[in-house]
């Protein structure tokens, strides 16, 4: 989907019951950010659901699941990792169709979100009867976010019970980690704990070929070595340039290499316009790429907004300009905006110059 961007009496309820039903009407939309591309399957007016397709792997990752009726099959074997914002049926109820789609010999899948996701998925999971699946029941790996831990259950369908695993530190909030990436995360009130997520990619290690020169090393495949050390968070490993001397990782990357950061996706959405929820999730989408954003309410409604603990055009807009990001992409629109979704980009314009308006 092309996207272009622009610099520019009903009786009262508690709950959008629009929220509830899935409405996928719209065209996806899909940006590239360097080695992924980012789409999100359900367009920015039905359920939240983004994929975050790893280009150089045969490789996605999913935030939340909505209505998964877009997705193809061979997208939900690639899933390697989920992050759930929370548990309301728009953000959850395509877990169903995804369950059924890993049956096979696949390998476990990584399941991340609030407090209580355990519950949820393993009610999900144990209301099916499973005794024709054999060996080929899908496997996943539930982590529950706990502020400085993660909780993690190992869940296989068919199975009596839930297996407890040992616990995770999250320093800083990094949620997940490998060579290439991080996953962070802010946790938010929307009324019940909502996760907020920001894929951190790590750029590429640049070997200093002067410094190289004046400590006489000459180059080999041990520079690959201390980069795999330096992304790997093995600061001890010991890496020998040559026969004649040996060094830690740690100091002999100081002395050597050089790391720019990689462009980071940001995702959001559900949550109330409150000073604590807006520092959080400024800060977790500073110097973004791109933010995908809720924006529910035209201020015109923000008495709705503020029942339904959701964002107005105007607090999305204050993000993306706080944050400082390069482009916002604001989705999950009220279903009452359906026919007037250029007043509401109109009105986003009005707020931030980083919007992308989907051609």
């Amino acid at each position: 989907m092309d996207c272009k961007r622009q610099r520019t009496g009903a009786v009262q309820v508690s709950v959008e019951l629009g929220a509830l039903t899935s409405v996928a009407k719209d065209p996806q939309v899909a940006v590239r950010v360097g080695p992924v591309v980012a789409s999100l399957v359900n367009g920015v007016g039905g359920d939240p659901l983004l994929q975050l397709r790893l280009l150089h792997e045969s490789r996605s990752l999913l935030f939340d699941l909505g209505d998964t009726g877009r997705m193809p099959l061979r997208s939900a074997h690639q899933v390697s990792d989920v992050f759930i914002s929370h548990c309301h049926a728009d953000h959850i109820g395509g877990f169903m169709w995804f369950l059924r789609s890993r049956i096979g010999h696949f390998p476990p899948c990584r399941l991340f979100g609030p407090p209580g996701l355990m519950r949820h998925i393993n009610g999900m999971i144990s209301g099916i009867l499973w005794d024709r699946v054999e060996d080929r029941g899908p496997r996943f790996v539930v982590h529950e976010w706990h502020g400085d831990h993660l909780k993690r259950w190992k869940i296989t369908a068919g199975d009596p019970a839930p297996t407890p695993l040992e616990d995770q530190p999250t320093p800083d909030g990094v949620l997940y980690r490998e060579p290439e990436f991080q996953v962070r995360a802010a946790l938010l009130d929307h009324g019940t704990p909502v996760m907020a997520y920001a894929w951190e990619p790590f750029g590429k290690l640049q070997v200093r070929n002067d410094r190289l020169k004046v400590m006489g090393l000459q180059p080999g495949p041990w520079l690959h070595n201390l980069k795999m050390a330096v992304l790997r968070k093995r600061p001890d490993q010991l890496i020998s340039p040559d026969a004649s001397c040996t060094w830690r990782a740690q100091d002999l990357a100081r002395k050597l290499l050089i790391q720019a950061p990689g462009d980071k996706v940001v995702y959001g959405t559900d949550f109330a316009d409150t000073p604590e929820n807006m520092e959080k999730m400024t800060a977790l989408a500073q110097g973004a790429h791109t933010l995908f954003c809720e924006a529910s309410f035209m201020n015109a409604d923000e008495d709705q907004a503020l029942r339904t603990h959701h964002l107005t055009t105007r607090a999305c807009a204050r993000i993306a300009n706080d944050a400082q990001v390069r482009q916002l992409i604001a989705f999950h629109f009220s279903h009452r905006y359906e026919r007037k979704r250029q007043e509401v980009y109109r009105e986003l314009g009005e707020f931030t110059d980083r919007l992308v308006i989907p051609d």
